[in-house]
Order: C-alpha cells, then structure tokens, then sequence
C-alpha cells in the first residue's frame, strides 16, 4: 500500500513547516494563525509554494503560511481525507495535543496521584491537600513527581507511616537514625541527603505551619533543622542541643542529682545537653515555683550576677529540644514560667509558643508597650511582620499592633535593670 504522505516527508522543508504548525497549534488550541518562512531556504519554499499553487516570489515576499489556507488545499491535492491536525500526526508519527488539553490531562493524572495517596493514607489528607494546593514551596515536589511519579509515591507513603509513629507521640526523644531504623528498617532512611529525609522535614514544616507555628519554607539552617525535629521529638545531634539554667534540682534513676544538687549549692551556671536531660526524671526550682526564662545570655549572665540563687534559664535564641524537656518537666512540677524576649517578630512568636504549649503556667514578662518603648531600635523589621499574625495570646495583642504600626524591632538588653530588679523583689519576698 502506497503510503501517500510520504511526499511530506521527502520533500525539503514540510516537516520544518509541520513542526511549526503543530507549535502553534498547540499555543492557540485551535488550526489558525500563521507561522514565518524565516529560515527556510530558497528549495524548501520553493516545495510549499508548489504545493500550494503559489510562485516562490510570491510566497517569499509573503514571508507566512496559514494554517487554515494549507487545510483548505488539502482537499485540492488529493488529502481530502486528511485534517490538517490528522496529517501533521501522520507525518511527524505523535499524537498532537493543545497546551490547553495536555493541562487537562496532566491535571488528572496529579489528581488521581493525590487520590491514591489519600485512599491509602487517609490520615494525612492535611498534608495532601496541602500539595495539591501548589503553593511557591512545594514546587520541588512537583518537579519530583514529574521525574517519577510512582517513586515518590512510595516516598510519601514510607514518610507518612514513620511520621503516624514519632516518638513525640508518647512524649519521648529518639535519635534520627534509630528513628528510622525502627520505622523502616533503614537507619539512614531520613538523612539529609535523602529524598525521604527531605520529605520528613517536609511533612513536619507543613505541620507546623497548618498550626500557625512557622512560616512557609524548608529550614535555612541546621539550627532551624534542628530545632524542628526536636518539636517531633527527633535528634541529630543530642549534645548540640543544650539549655543553660542557674537555681534547679533534678532527679534521676538514683534520686537526686547530684551535679544539680551541687551547682544549686554553689550558684553555678549548668549548661546541659539534651542527652543529659533525657535522664531526669523531674526538675523543680530550689526555692519557690516561679521560673524566669530570658532567650539572651548576655542578659541572663547579668541577672546571674545580680541576683544569687534564683532559679533563670536561658534559651539563646529559638526553643531547642533541650529548652522543651526542661520546661515541660518544670510545668509537670507545678512551676509558673515567666518569659521575657526580644520585642520583635521572633521573640513575640516565642512567647507565643509557650501560651500555646503551657496555658496557665505562663506569663509575659516585660513584653509590653511600655518595655517595647524603652527598648526600640533602629532595626527595620517590615519584612518579617508576617510571622505576628499568628499571634493570638491576649496579653500581646497590644504590643503586636505597636510594631506593626511602628515596625522597629526591641530589644530585651534595655531592659535587663528592671528584669533583675523584678527577680529581686519576688525572690527577696521568698528568702
């Protein structure tokens, strides 16, 4: 059998043009339009100019061919059972699709994607629906997805599972690489250059951010890291992660400890790991119930000078798992936590996280409008105002509205005369 569209293939210039007409098809879902003879030579309009019953000059001087002209002379010369669209098909050997349609159905296939993922974990609907929003930070995902959709199924679904059985979940640490050894039998599963690795950070950013705790975006750095794993009750590294604490007994296996025992004894500053506070089993204050929390050490290095005996922490900077343990065990102690920080964005979101994880145990400490007057900077902090919308404890509203309104940062240095003298005037009340 002849194959009459052969003609199409051996004459110079048609596949050329062909290819273009398909493009532009595509772009504009419909046959019409023109595409330009720029680049053809003199034999391969000279071929299109014969088949469309046109001299070469003509053409040349037109410089375009119509889609819907190059249709309507297919019926002419002996391809009336062709379409155009049908013809291209032919003669390039593919399936031709709108940019339009191809959306369409690539639209599906993503659907039916998610579907399967939710019909076999249902619980994570949360963080499906999530990608199936397409916001900015999930485009590595879906870049992923495209390479090979059935092998981050498989991803998703390994992640999901361990994430169904963190070690948060009974209140207890765990290592990273036991975590994952115990999940999936792969200690290294969950490393940072793994793609699952990054899938579980992932699953834990987005978990975070449904709850109003952190904004868009992977961890920038290992402290962010870090610092979110340790949230979930994972560790990479427990003798990193530390708190520092001046005036607290502790008891472990054996009943009290003795190193807290003697550093409340002598007045001395402990900086303890996370892999030390892993074995306490409670932690009070030496004397009374209140706890006072500073995230500078400068400032709580001064109030250590200052004030003998009473029982301050300092978190330097963001929460740390260590900063988590000690406090929960305070909190289960029946301790009251007042808590001072920076009155910008980060510190204010930190306060916030303590209303939000210990309500009723906590209470603001200098993080009001008249503090924030006493300790305004120069700093510019309009470009993280986003991270106080979030915030919903009453007793920061008020200072809230002032940096949005003022969008200068505080800081809690200009404070620390009056933090050290409301220390001494609680603690003096007790001694």
């Amino acid at each position: 059998m002849i194959d009459k569209v052969q003609v199409f293939r051996d004459e110079p210039g048609f596949v050329k043009l062909f290819t273009l007409f398909k493009e532009k098809y595509r772009s504009i879902g419909r046959i019409g339009g023109m595409v330009s003879l720029d680049g053809f030579s003199y034999d391969e309009v000279e071929s299109i100019a014969g088949f469309l019953g046109q001299s070469v000059e003509a053409l040349l001087e037109k410089g375009k061919v119509s889609l819907l002209s190059f249709e309507k002379e297919l019926p002419l010369t002996g391809f009336a059972e062709y379409s155009l669209i049908e013809l291209l098909e032919e003669v390039l050997g593919e399936s031709i699709l709108t940019k339009h349609e191809e959306s369409g159905i690539e639209e599906e296939k993503e659907k039916r994607f998610l579907q399967e993922l939710s019909f076999i974990c249902p619980e994570g609907s949360w963080w499906w629906d999530w990608i199936e929003s397409k916001p900015p930070d999930s485009r590595w995902i879906w870049s992923l997805y495209k390479q090979d959709a059935v092998g981050l199924m498989e991803k998703f679904i390994t992640v999901f599972k361990a994430y169904q059985d963190l070690p948060c979940k009974e209140n207890k640490y765990e290592r990273l690489p036991l975590f994952a050894q115990r999940t999936t039998g792969n200690p290294h599963i969950f490393d940072n250059n793994q793609l699952t690795g990054k899938l579980l950070v992932n699953c834990l950013q987005v978990d975070q951010q449904l709850k109003g705790r952190r904004v868009p975006g992977m961890p920038k750095t290992t402290e962010d890291l870090n610092d979110l794993l340790g949230l979930y009750g994972l560790m990479r590294d427990d003798l990193w992660s530390f708190v520092s604490c001046r005036g607290l007994l502790a008891e472990g296996e054996m009943g009290i400890h003795p190193v807290w025992k003697a550093a409340a004894e002598t007045d001395t500053v402990l900086n303890v790991p996370l892999k030390e506070l892993l074995k306490i089993k409670r932690i009070w204050p030496a004397a009374g119930k209140k706890v006072w929390i500073v995230e500078n050490s400068s400032v709580c290095s001064t109030i250590v000078d200052e004030v003998a005996d009473a029982p301050v922490i300092c978190t330097h900077g963001q929460f740390r798992a260590a900063s988590w343990i000690l406090l929960e065990l305070l909190v289960e102690a029946g301790c009251h936590l007042y808590y001072s920080g920076d009155l910008d964005p980060e510190g204010v979101s930190m306060a916030q996280r303590l209303f939000d994880r210990y309500q009723g145990h906590v209470t603001c400490w200098r993080m009001d409008v008249e503090s924030y007057d006493k300790t305004i900077s120069d700093e510019d902090i309009s470009g993280r105002l986003s991270k106080l919308e979030s915030i919903t404890a009453p007793e920061l509203l008020e200072v809230v509205n002032v940096l949005k309104m003022r969008q200068k940062a505080g800081y809690q240095e200009g404070l620390v005369e009056q933090l050290v003298q409301d220390i001494k005037n609680e603690f003096n009340v007790l001694l």
